[in-house]
This record gives C-alpha cells, structure tokens and sequence, in this order.
C-alpha cells in the first residue's frame, strides 16, 4: 500500500490515543512539524504532522525521521527497552532535528500504556507479539 493510506491510518490512530495529551497541550512542541517513522523490515513507512488539535498525513518533507525494525518499535512501544539503548545502540536511528527526535522520545517513554484509551488490551496484546517474536526469531 502506498505511504499515504500508511499516513492517513497512523495520523487517526494518533489522534485518538493521544486525544488527552492533545486537549492538555503535551504535544504543542509537535505543532508544525512532521514525522516520519519507517519500519524496515516491515517495508512500511508513514508520515505525520500535528496542527495542534490532531495528527494529518505529511505528504511534504519531514522534520524528523526515525527508523528500525517491527521488534524494536515493540521493544519501544512496550517499554521493554530504554529508547536510549535503543538509539545508541543503532537499533532505531534518527535522522533531521535531533531536538524534536528526543522530545519524541522523551514523550513516548513518559506514556502509561494504561492510560491510554484501550491501554489495558493494547499493551498485554504488544507484550505477547513481543514474546510471539522472541520465541520464533
């Protein structure tokens, strides 16, 4: 499927997991600004702006750019692993404003899965896909 369908669900997803970061402001350093993530292994990439009210699909260039492999978003995702180790251990790489890649980062690792709308089926579901992984890889 092309990056734009990828662009278009990941920015509605965003937009309603995050809906009560987004009405208390966390995301405003994000306004303006846009994301891509690429997934390698998955041959999967989506890009991402924020207007401050929800995600949209960025067509344009991006400001930040991050990349890894499906295990190590689940890694990330999870909190199995600190994003740091991750990042200095080349497992995710960042590339464009380095500011704005650890204030992602910084964010991602504040959030509570449970908090977050689903959270208590969500991260169970990301832990045992974790584990799916670890045993058949």
């Amino acid at each position: 499927m092309p990056e734009r369908v990828h662009s278009l669900a990941a920015s509605e997803l965003l937009s309603r997991v995050f809906a009560r970061e987004i009405a208390e402001g966390e995301l405003e350093p994000l306004i303006g600004r846009g994301v891509r993530i690429g997934v390698n292994d998955a041959r999967l990439s989506f890009a991402v702006g924020f207007d401050g009210r929800r995600f949209h699909p960025e067509s344009g260039p991006v400001d930040l750019t991050v990349t890894g492999s499906v295990y190590d978003f689940l890694l990330l995702v999870t909190g199995r692993e600190d994003p740091d180790t991750l990042f200095f251990h080349r497992h995710l790489a960042m590339e464009g404003d380095t500011a704005l890649g650890v204030y992602v980062k910084n964010f991602l690792a504040s959030v509570d899965p449970a908090t977050l709308p689903l959270g208590h089926l969500l991260h169970p579901a990301l832990q045992r896909c974790v584990e799916l992984y670890e045993r058949t890889a």
